[in-house]
């Protein structure tokens, strides 16, 4: 009797038991994802879905694994749907995570057909390879598949009971007519018109949700730091996003993606000397704005060597010459024109390039031994004066920074100063100046407002940028007919300013 006493008492909690079997199953076997749905409370946007994979036109088979989907806040905006990268090798996918497991290399055969890019026949004919970074969660990496049905051969809808189905595209037809599809094509504006205005987008890893943020006043174009050469092969990073894209024209802007040197001298003078390398560095660029549907490109080599500057020149011809048949606008960024930057073959460049932004800022650069503006108007004047005088005006785009840099100064025993800066935002500079109780004065000469403030032994020193000083300059770009402005960086200004560019172009 009392074996059978003791299942009586029991039976309650096993019935509930084998109800809750699966779930307890799932958890147990695989923790990360109860971790990873922890995450998903800290974010409404964001989910965990559990993944089938579709092995025929009429089958499909539950896996272990789920993806991570993050929302857009505009519902028309694709999600970005990021899977793990083992589920794609399991499907044939020829995929590698690269051992640092920040990045994956997937190889795309016969790249002009699959992405419809034609250039790509003579760069790449057969096969490319391409990098994408890697999001992690509990030691898994997961790869986005957002925009890559082209480069992968797979599609994936969201099937009743928000599950993932993923399968070779020519096995997806019976999910065609599915509400909730994994593309939503948002058409690019046309190429912007004088005057325009551009402002950087500095991504550091997750791109931004700019269907949450909404449209920018006064401003046209947004160039993301996506790509960076690696190394001297011509090997580039990338941290692009199709979903990036289709918020962005879905807001009116055109997107140009940054393409950055990485600013290391001698990798780029290997680069520049090897032509294969080029070759594949421009084919990576073409595959990528093919994939992610970008606009145009804007070339960011810096701290190029003085001699390299026919090699810079060459490179840039090819690289457009290329992309032109892609129908991509180029720009290019240089710096104001002084003894160290003649890498730069100004009057060659601007009749190659359809647009070029000259970089007026850092008078004072972060390392300067003396504090000062970090664009004063005479300075920024002077400097379009000297531009102007190898570029036509309505190919410039006038630099104008979003940041100031705050300065202190301290004294040794001898009585020598020594400077040291911090970028800081247009927020952080008010912040500043109102736990110091500093105010703020207007300098006629500089175009600025100037405060300073004592804490300790140190003086700190900070001319500020905000909507006066952005007025004045953007005077200028009328002043002198420039195609427009271009600013870096989005996020370092206040809401304010977006009125006054917009001001500036009525």
């Amino acid at each position: 009797m009392k074996p059978k006493i003791k299942f009586k008492l029991m039976r309650p909690f096993l019935a509930i038991f084998i109800m809750t079997l699966p779930m307890w199953t799932f958890w147990i076997l695989f923790p990360s994802f109860a971790a990873a749905d922890v995450a998903a409370t800290e974010d409404p946007y964001f989910r965990i879905v559990p993944i089938a994979r579709q092995i025929a036109p009429d089958a499909t088979n539950r896996t272990p694994h789920v993806a991570l989907v993050r929302q857009q806040a505009n519902p028309e905006i694709p999600e970005d749907v990021w899977v793990p990268w083992e589920l794609l090798s399991q499907m044939n996918i020829p995929i590698k995570l690269n051992a640092e497991k920040t990045s994956f290399t997937l190889r795309v055969g016969k790249p002009s057909e699959a992405l419809g890019a034609p250039a790509l026949a003579k760069l790449a004919p057969n096969a490319i390879d391409l990098e994408f970074r890697a999001k992690s969660d509990d030691n898994r990496q997961y790869f986005n598949l957002t925009g890559m049905e082209s480069a992968i051969g797979l599609s994936y809808v969201f099937a009743p009971g928000d599950i993932l189905v993923v399968g070779k595209t020519a096995f997806m037809s019976a999910y065609a007519q599915t509400p909730k599809t994994t593309q939503v094509a948002f058409p690019a504006p046309p190429p912007p018109t004088s005057p325009f205005n551009l402002v950087w987008d500095h991504v550091m890893a997750d791109n931004s949700d700019l269907s949450a943020e909404g449209a920018l006043p006064g401003i046209n174009v947004l160039s993301p730091t996506w790509f960076v050469l690696l190394d001297e092969t011509g090997r580039a990073s990338n941290r692009g996003g199709a979903s990036y894209v289709a918020s962005a024209h879905a807001n009116g802007y055109s997107v140009w993606g940054l393409v950055s040197n990485g600013f290391n001298k001698e990798r780029t003078k290997k680069f520049l000397a090897n032509a294969k390398a080029q070759d594949l560095f421009i084919a990576n660029m073409l595959a990528y704005a093919a994939l992610y549907g970008l606009d145009g490109i804007n070339i960011d080599f810096e701290n190029v060597d003085n001699d390299d500057a026919s090699r810079l020149t060459e490179f840039v011809r090819r690289f457009t010459a290329a992309g032109k048949t892609m129908g991509l606008l180029f720009s290019m960024d240089i710096t104001i024109p002084t003894n160290w930057s003649r890498c730069f073959d100004r009057p060659a460049l601007s009749k190659i390039v359809d647009y070029i932004a000259v970089m007026t800022y850092d008078e004072h650069w972060r390392t300067s031994p003396k504090a000062g503006s970090t664009a004063s108007l005479p300075w920024v004047e002077n400097a379009l004066a000297k531009t102007l005088a190898d570029v036509p005006a309505e190919k410039l785009l006038m630099g104008i920074p979003l940041y100031t840099r705050e300065w202190e100064e301290s004294k040794d025993k001898n009585g020598k100063t020594s400077v040291k800066s911090l970028a800081l935002s247009m927020a952080s500079v008010d912040e500043r100046m109102e736990t110091s109780g500093a105010d703020k004065k207007w300098l006629d000469t500089v175009g600025q407002y100037y405060f300073q403030y004592i804490s300790g032994d140190r003086t700190y020193r900070i001319w500020v940028e905000d909507e006066n000083s952005m007025s004045l300059r953007l005077s200028l770009a009328k002043k002198h007919s420039l195609a427009g402005a271009a600013f870096w960086r989005k996020g370092f200004e206040k809401p304010e300013i977006w009125d006054a560019v917009k001001a500036s172009m009525e």
